[in-house]
């Protein structure tokens, strides 16, 4: 185990990316300072340091060490004071929360979160953002006037040459089209729930005649919460 150098919360040794703030881990940083508490070398801009997980905006008092000659002295009062401290400050500082950015995407739009909905088609282990979300639904909107205008043209040339094929033809395009559009939006709403901090099997409630519809507008338009720290807007992939 080790200790992420953003948010202090312990993580397996191999992992690149915290599963709890989706930082990257520096492996072999090219500019190091000594940890303020074991002196170990890590990154310089680590918060807290990956080895001993000590907070490096605290300052760690550092005791004499005793003298060869008196190998029994023991630790004074003071020192004991400080060291509770800091540990308990470290603690704190650990189990605070670690703010997430509102959306995966810098800039959310409508190209940029269209391309994130559908290249997120079938996940459902991460976060979306409520602006991308909304920009991602009305990219797929935009896209069924498309496919539907492609879709008519299609038919009407295929109607002069093979009448018989006009039916299936239609069926069978219509159908996958509505086929990818349901599981994209449905996926992307829970990751949805999962940004308010709800839980995914509250998209069940979609299935329940008007009030279902309402219910997911409702959620749709909450904002992020942290509450629940298992999701980031990364993918998991970490296996517990």
């Amino acid at each position: 185990m080790k200790y992420c150098q953003r948010c202090g919360r312990k993580i397996e040794e191999n992992v690149k990316a915290c599963p709890y703030c989706a930082v990257l881990q520096e492996q072999k940083p090219a500019e190091t300072k000594n940890c303020k508490k074991c002196q170990k070398k890590i990154p310089v801009n680590a918060n807290y340091c990956p080895f001993c997980g000590a907070d490096q905006a605290f300052f760690y008092y550092q005791a004499q060490q005793p003298d060869a000659a008196q190998p029994s002295e023991k630790p004074t009062t003071e020192s004991k004071l400080i060291d509770s401290a800091s540990h308990h400050h470290s603690q704190s500082e650990t189990a605070a929360e670690v703010k997430l950015p509102k959306n995966e995407s810098v800039h959310p739009g409508l190209k940029v979160s269209t391309r994130l909905l559908i290249h997120d088609t079938f996940k459902v282990s991460k976060r979306m953002g409520r602006a991308d979300y909304w920009w991602a639904f009305l990219g797929l909107n935009l896209m069924s006037l498309v496919v539907g205008m492609i879709l008519g043209l299609a038919i009407t040339a295929i109607s002069q040459f093979m009448p018989n094929l006009v039916d299936p033809t239609f069926r069978l395009i219509l159908s996958a089209w509505i086929t990818f559009v349901y599981i994209t939006i449905t996926t992307a709403q829970v990751r949805r729930l999962h940004d308010c901090g709800w839980s995914a099997w509250l998209i069940l409630m979609k299935f329940i005649f008007a009030l279902g519809d309402l219910f997911i507008i409702f959620a749709m338009v909450q904002p992020q919460s942290l509450k629940n720290r298992q999701y980031t807007f990364k993918e998991k992939t970490n296996k517990r």
